[in-house]
């Protein structure tokens, strides 16, 4: 007989599907709970990435706004720096290689296809593609600090110094006080290695650039002894009481400083003999003594010993030939046609003066204008720019051969060492007149109008022909230093020589070969020349001074020169084709800065 609703059967049976359903229904609520957090959880990874992708993106997009802000102002240089910020970010980003590789036809810098700063590893090798979290992603700036530090402790100062660069061209506000110090303790070291390869005039530069950055006693106290030493070396055979002078003042400072002491003995042993050539035999005696105590290596004891016997019983004066060495040369004129051009300073008058020295004939170096400095001819012998040393007038300047019509073509104190376009109608011309002290190479016309910034350098010389310009510079990444050649029109910058010391070159008037100089080829300053179509280097004139600043005869069979070989400064001349030197004249006053001189030789 079935059961009846009221059977204990039934009811066991309701109670059994009741419990069943519920079972279900907490399952149920369960999986739909572990779905919600499932969903949730995939959106909000979702999120987070989209959220840090955004911000990547905002980055990649800045560094192509500052870029193409950069391009509008004429800045390519700092256009390329920005667009490889946002390739290192994005490697893909057509945007920015579209506009890096059309910067590649104007930019007045080379720029490479790869960021100077290794691209950030957005994608690991052999896993899916993830995307960093914010927090994770190395900046450009700090690597280029990093690096800019390593650079600085291995003694790379030009490396060092090119990463703060182009940090500070990236992000100016980046940990200013720990660039500035960086920077201040790189060009300190540099000084210091600069001193120690004998390197005087580039050592006191680069002492001054880190003293423009702060102020240190120490580092202070050394430029000084520096610059005395300079102006000793320049009055040495000149002027033997001021040399004298000045190397004490070293020594009473620092007795270990460089070759101080050997010099004072040499110094003072060469003041007595033209003191005793004079008759003055008692002011002899203290001299020849000083030079016994600094160490004299002659038999100077000797001669002092001698200097006492006639300091109190003087001889009856003769006349007699000089001993060989103990005169400055005395001037000479080289045969040729033309005539050279420098200019030198005036300690007394505290003026400057630009000669010209007839190279023909026997005629003296004579004044054709004041106040100015680092002279060049025009190719057609006509006119002359130079740097003017005018308070008031500051910057470049130019004039015609008699010294007439002088006119003012920049106006920056900075601006230096002109150079003319072939036709007269342009002058190039180097200037570290921006806040980071970086030496640019600018184009300006005739006129001192339409100025143009060209490339990062020194010493730009026109071609012959006018088509290309030879300077001393570094490729985009700074990985080569020396001398390159670009376009006429601030294009297509290449590389001539791999020696970062090689400076000051002049062309040939046939435009086959240049005549540069440098330091870092054979020990010393010595000049060599390159075969443009070859690129063969090979040394024109060598000697235990410096030897620089050359500059071509018009007819391309001599090189004139600077010259410090025989213990004062003077113009030399070399045959080409024999490679024999002969004295054409003895510079007047003095070079304070022998780098930053100039000869030239016009028609």
């Amino acid at each position: 007989m079935p059961d009846s609703p009221n059977s204990p059967t039934s009811s066991n049976t309701a109670r059994r599907g009741s419990c069943l359903r519920w079972l279900v229904l907490v399952v149920l609520a369960v999986l739909l709970a572990a779905s919600a957090l499932a969903v949730a959880a995939v959106l909000g990874m979702n999120r987070g990435r989209d959220e840090r992708q955004a911000a990547i993106d905002a980055k990649v997009t800045a560094y192509i706004a500052q870029g193409m802000d950069y391009i509008d102002q004429d800045q390519p240089d700092l256009a390329v720096a920005e667009l490889q910020q946002a390739l290192a970010l994005d490697p893909g980003n057509q945007q920015a290689q579209q506009a890096l590789d059309g910067l590649a036809f104007t930019s007045t810098a080379t720029p490479s296809p790869i960021p100077s700063v290794p691209p950030l590893l957005l994608v690991p090798p052999d896993s899916a593609p993830v995307t960093p979290a914010a927090d994770q992603i190395v900046l450009p700036t700090e690597q280029l600090f990093s690096q800019a530090q390593a650079a600085k402790a291995a003694a790379e100062w030009s490396e060092a110094l090119a990463l703060l660069d182009q940090l500070e061209a990236l992000d100016p506000a980046f940990q200013p006080d720990d660039v500035s110090q960086l920077r201040f303790e790189t060009l300190a070291g540099e000084a210091k290695d600069l001193l120690a390869d004998d390197r005087y005039e580039e050592a006191l530069r680069i002492y001054d650039r880190a003293l423009e950055l702060r102020s240190d006693a120490a580092l202070s106290a050394e430029r000084d002894l520096v610059s005395l030493y300079i102006d000793a070396l320049s009055r040495w055979r000149l002027d033997w009481e001021e040399t004298v002078q000045y190397l004490g003042q070293i020594y009473e400072t620092r007795p270990d400083f460089l070759d101080v002491r050997e010099r004072l003995a040499v110094a003072n042993e060469s003041w007595a003999d033209s003191l005793g050539r004079e008759g003055h035999w008692c002011e002899a005696v203290d001299q020849y003594k000083a030079a016994v105590n600094f160490g004299a290596a002659t038999d100077v004891a000797s001669k002092q010993a001698e200097a006492v016997a006639f300091c109190a019983n003087p001889p009856t004066p003769t006349v007699s030939a000089e001993p060989d060495g103990e005169e400055p040369p005395s001037a000479a004129v080289a045969e040729g046609a033309g005539q050279l051009t420098f200019a030198t300073y005036s300690p007394q008058f505290d003026r400057w003066s630009v000669y010209s020295l007839a190279m023909r004939g026997s005629q003296q170096p004579v004044v054709i204008m004041q106040d100015a400095s680092q002279p060049v001819w025009s190719a057609d012998g006509k006119q002359v720019a130079a740097r003017s040393e005018r308070n008031d007038q500051t910057g470049l300047t130019a004039f015609s051969s008699s010294g007439a019509n002088r006119r003012r073509l920049t106006t920056f104190f900075e601006d230096s060492h002109p150079n003319w376009s072939p036709d007269g109608g342009q002058i190039t011309f180097e200037s570290n007149r921006e806040g980071d002290r970086r030496w640019r190479i600018y184009r300006v016309s005739s006129g001192g109008t339409g100025e143009v910034f060209m490339d990062y350098g020194r010493w730009p010389a026109w071609s012959p022909d006018g088509s290309t310009i030879a300077y001393q510079t570094c490729d985009s990444t700074g990985g080569r230093c020396g001398l390159f050649l670009v376009n006429a029109d601030g294009s297509n910058p290449r590389p001539i020589t791999s020696v970062p010391g090689d400076a000051m070159p002049a062309w040939s008037p046939d435009g086959s070969r240049i005549a540069f100089a440098s330091a870092e080829r054979g020990g010393g300053w010595d000049v060599y020349l390159l075969d443009v179509r070859t690129g063969n280097v090979s040394t024109l004139v060598s000697s235990p001074g410096v030897d620089a600043h050359p500059t071509w005869s018009p007819d391309g069979k001599q090189v004139a020169f600077l010259s410090n070989r025989d213990g004062v400064w003077a113009v030399y001349v070399t045959d080409v084709s024999s490679g024999q030197s002969r004295l054409a004249a003895v510079l007047p006053d003095t070079l304070p800065n022998w780098y930053e001189a100039r000869l030239s030789w016009g028609r």
